[in-house]
């Protein structure tokens, strides 16, 4: 808890977050029961890539970048995985003696000491974020990844999975996960993968191969983000395991498969569609998570204007007529059709679906799956369900010209059919129909209504501030004479909540095309696209990137995200000459504050330096180098009790003097002991706090030349080692020393010593001068 603290001072003093932010990142802490970093960023109050460089600023030492470092075996194997996963530490390098470690945690003085003593190397410290570091665990100890669940960046992973039959897999207790000894490192990984998109509420999660790893990602909210990279020796295995669970054949890896299997997740039934595919390295897998949950939105849920909402109920109330949803794979067409399903199922009427694959189970409709091999199609399927007596029959995918023939005369005969196209909008639509070679009078006659749809992302809620779109956004979406005169504008910052992506959840756009008499003449004659989509807009259709403008003006979408998925319309010509804003405060681009990113990714190093002074081997109580004839400076104005740290570790010295600093010393530090005494006696600092060991003079020479100096005889010194040697401590004690510490030492401890030393030296001076 005291270390956390001092995270917190140490971040309020680099003017990364005020006192009362860090207050309420402490209450959250207490509240929540998660660490104090993890609060600042649940909270928006800082990214974790903004406080690491911060950290490393302040402490001037280096940070680990956004881009994680290729570390090899040999480094990997000085620390057990175990160890990196309990301290939130990995090894990066070695260079020479010299250990540089990531650590997410730099004033864990105990866990640096311990490392240093482990290996037998000296520390170099290098500040990572918590991500980064289970990231980099994965990527170095596949075979201890599944114990470690939000490593995956599966936040707040309530279970593990394992086997528990034919093609099924289901949650249990990750304690007793962690105890089963029975389940393979590479059945833990999978397992883990999975529940960790299950918990993110990834729609997909890709495997794919690459020359020397396996980069596993999920797509989460329509993006796809990078997980982790399987090492390569375990890449085939990974992917083994997966074709055994969907029930796919192992030995052949020459051609394209399809599996399925299913995950039980924390009372949700997940459905896992598995495909693969060979590319140049190896087998390419995809995993389709189909939550059944999903199939139980309301229509309040479908994100639908009211005036919409009321047309597209008045359409599913009709007796008889084919209704459209059309849009590009993963823009939510079967939800939307569940829950038209969802909304018109009653124990009067009998609703039949031909599906390819049923993704959702819905109770009280009876659906039929494609099984082409047993000569089910969409159109054989579709014939057998007109002589089952249907109300209503959703048509999973219109794919061919029979099968868009049968449902358009199902649908004048006395049946309400409902069906899918792939098509960019609902006037598109009807182009399309006409391409699959279906007569326009059908076409006219049946279709009563297209209603085509995006999704885009919403601005998360937990970090979402009041966000002007940026200039190229205004002008992709027509220009500011088409964005609302009132409008509430919001951008998510990014926080832990969103994985620092601004974004949390989707909502969908909609441009519903109702077929009415003078639209019904245009399909009949032939008209040209942009002929029915001017009538339908006449009639009052809202184009898809006129809704999506809607919705980011109230604040539940982004214009820059709207105007990504949603190509521009034609709208402008039918609306007021666009002009020029009189100000340009709309045009005013917004950008996510990412403090020290680098300007050019590519010729970015994996670390950032921050390079202490050594020309003399001292850094003054600012952290700035002292230049060999400003090392006897006296006190600082303040007033403050001077302390000179002397250590040939860095790292170590680094963490020792921020803490001291924190409790209010002027803190200064040598490298060795020469360059101690040296300080010592220009400096005259009142405690002296050194190393035993060291190169060169090492701390017991030191003393003794202080001791036999009367210039520097009267300065306390306070001396660490990590041998617990009694012999070794008498000697000090006799040579002069005052106090005796034995390594790891938490430091608040150490400045409760130094001051106790220095109260006694501050008495002793009192009585010799009586």
């Amino acid at each position: 808890m005291a270390r956390e603290s001092a995270i917190g001072e140490l971040l309020v003093r680099a003017g990364l977050i005020d006192s009362s932010g860090l207050l309420r990142a402490q209450e959250a802490q207490k509240r929540e029961g998660i660490s104090l970093s993890k609060a600042i960023v649940t909270l928006g109050l800082a990214n974790e890539q903004s406080m690491i460089a911060a950290i490393a600023k302040t402490m001037q030492i280096e940070f680990l970048s956004a881009e994680l470092p290729e570390v090899s075996n040999d480094v990997a194997s000085l620390l057990p995985a175990a160890f990196c996963r309990k301290r939130m530490v990995v090894p990066l390098s070695l260079q020479g003696k010299t250990l540089r470690l990531a650590l997410a945690d730099p004033v864990d003085y105990a866990t640096t000491q311990d490392v240093e003593f482990r290996t037998g190397k000296r520390v170099a410290l290098v500040v990572a974020g918590q991500n980064q570091i289970q990231n980099l665990i994965l990527q170095m100890y596949p075979e201890e990844a599944a114990m470690q669940p939000d490593a995956l960046g599966a936040a707040d992973v309530q279970g593990e999975v394992e086997s528990v039959g034919d093609a099924e897999i289901e949650v249990v207790d990750p304690a007793k996960l962690a105890k089963d000894t029975k389940l393979g490192p590479v059945i833990r990984l999978v397992n883990t993968i999975l529940s960790g998109a299950a918990a993110s509420g990834a729609s997909d999660i890709h495997l794919e191969p690459k020359e020397g790893f396996l980069q596993v990602r999920y797509r989460v909210d329509g993006l796809l983000r990078d997980v982790i990279k399987v090492q390569k020796n375990q890449m085939d295995h990974t992917i083994s395991r997966i074709k055994i669970i969907s029930g796919m054949d192992i030995a052949d890896r020459r051609r394209p498969q399809d599996g399925r299997s299913r995950l039980r997740y924390e009372g949700k039934r997940i459905d896992l569609r598995v495909s693969t595919l060979p590319t140049q390295f190896g087998e390419k897998v995809v995993i389709r998570l189909l939550d059944s949950k999903r199939a139980q939105t309301t229509m309040e849920q479908l994100g639908l204007t009211p005036e919409n909402r009321r047309a597209f109920e008045s359409m599913l109330s009709r007796a008889q007529g084919m209704i459209l949803v059309t849009g590009p794979t993963g823009s939510g067409k079967s939800s939307t059709l569940y829950t038209a399903l969802n909304w018109v199922k009653s124990p009067t009427k009998n609703i039949i679906t031909v599906e390819d694959p049923i993704e959702y189970q819905l109770d009280g409709v009876n659906q039929v799956q494609i099984n082409t091999k047993a000569g089910v199609t969409f159109a054989s399927g579709l014939r057998s369900i007109l002589r089952q007596d249907p109300n209503i029959i959703l048509v999973g995918e219109i794919r061919d010209h029979e099968t868009a023939d049968i449902a358009l005369e199902s649908a004048q005969t006395g049946h309400l059919l409902l069906s899918t196209l792939h098509t960019n909008d609902a006037p598109g639509t009807i182009t399309r129909l006409l391409d699959l070679g279906i007569e326009p009078f059908l076409i006219s006659s049946a279709v009563i209504g297209i209603l085509a749809q995006r999704l885009v992302r919403c601005p998360c809620p937990s970090c979402a501030v009041s966000q002007r779109p940026s200039a190229e956004a205004i002008e992709k979406a027509g220009g500011v004479a088409r964005l609302p005169a009132e409008a509430k504008w919001m951008a998510g910052r990014g926080c832990g909540v969103c994985r620092q992506s601004g974004c949390k959840g989707r909502i969908a756009i909609h441009e519903l095309l109702i077929v009415n008499d003078e639209i019904r003449e245009l399909i009949s004659r032939r008209a040209p696209e942009h002929a029915i989509r001017k009538a339908a807009r006449i009639a009052g259709m809202r184009t898809l990137l006129e809704d999506g403008i809607l919705k980011a003006a109230q604040g539940l979408a982004t214009l820059e995200d709207v105007v990504r998925v949603v190509a521009a319309d034609d709208a402008a010509a039918h609306t007021e000459a666009a002009t020029k804003p009189e100000s340009s405060d709309l045009r005013a681009p917004y950008k996510r504050i990412a403090p020290n990113e680098p300007q050019d990714e590519k010729s970015a190093p994996h670390v950032q330096p921050v390079n202490p002074g050594e020309e003399t081997g001292l850094e003054s109580g600012d952290g700035s180098p002292l230049a060999a004839g400003e090392i006897g400076k006296p006190k600082d104005s303040q007033g403050k009790d001077r302390v000179l740290v002397v250590e040939d570790s860095s790292t170590i010295a680094s963490v020792v003097k921020y803490f001291l600093e924190l409790e209010g010393f002027d803190v200064a530090v040598a490298k060795d002991g020469n360059s101690g005494l040296e300080a010592a006696r220009r400096d005259q600092p009142q405690v002296i706090v050194t190393d035993y060991n060291m190169p060169g003079m090492d701390g017991m020479d030191m003393v003794k030349a202080l001791r036999a100096e009367a210039t520097t005889r009267g300065i306390a010194v306070l001396m660490l080692t990590s041998e617990d040697n009694v012999e070794k401590e008498a000697r000090a004690l006799e040579a002069g020393v005052d106090d005796y510490i034995l390594k790891p030492v938490e430091p608040r401890r150490l400045a409760a010593r130094v001051r106790s030393v220095l109260a006694r030296s501050q008495r002793g001076n009192t009585a010799a001068a009586q």
